[in-house]
């Protein structure tokens, strides 16, 4: 005969692991951004030797440093950049192909559970856990 399964201890062990995962990611995060704030500190005095010297890079015996760009754009004005766009469709590449969830779902709230046009919705269920907000009593084990 199966055993019944206790619900509540294996929300109590849930918990408990995540917890666990909690308090072990928050030590590794804290130990990562430390070493990687060494590595940036390092990084500044590399780039700045390179910026003294003229160079683009600087090979060692234990590897290269070189100097590379990085642009972040933002847009000023999303209407002028809608219609830059918008006059040469090759330009749409210039936009992230992605569509916002919490969109979607209001606009089917809003219409009928109906996708917008042109958009498939994928579903999943997985299983949340929500912590008790106050310690249950003591019950007998079952």
């Amino acid at each position: 005969m199966e055993a019944a399964i206790n619900i509540d201890r294996l929300v109590q062990a849930f918990n408990a692991i995540k917890d666990a995962r909690t308090v072990r990611r928050h030590a590794w995060e804290a130990e990562d951004l430390a070493l990687e704030q060494d590595q940036d500190k390092i990084k500044l005095v590399m780039l700045d030797t390179l910026n003294r010297l003229g160079g683009k890079s600087i090979a060692t015996d234990h590897g290269t440093i070189y100097r590379t760009e990085k642009i972040r754009p933002s847009a000023a004005d999303w209407n002028v950049v809608y219609d830059w766009i918008i006059a040469d469709p090759d330009r749409f590449e210039v936009l992230e192909k992605r569509l916002k969830a919490v969109f979607v779902k209001q606009y089917m709230e809003d219409n009928a559970g109906a996708a917008p046009p042109g958009v498939n919705v994928h579903r999943e269920y997985e299983v949340a856990v929500r912590r008790a907000n106050t310690a249950p009593q003591s019950s007998p084990e079952t």
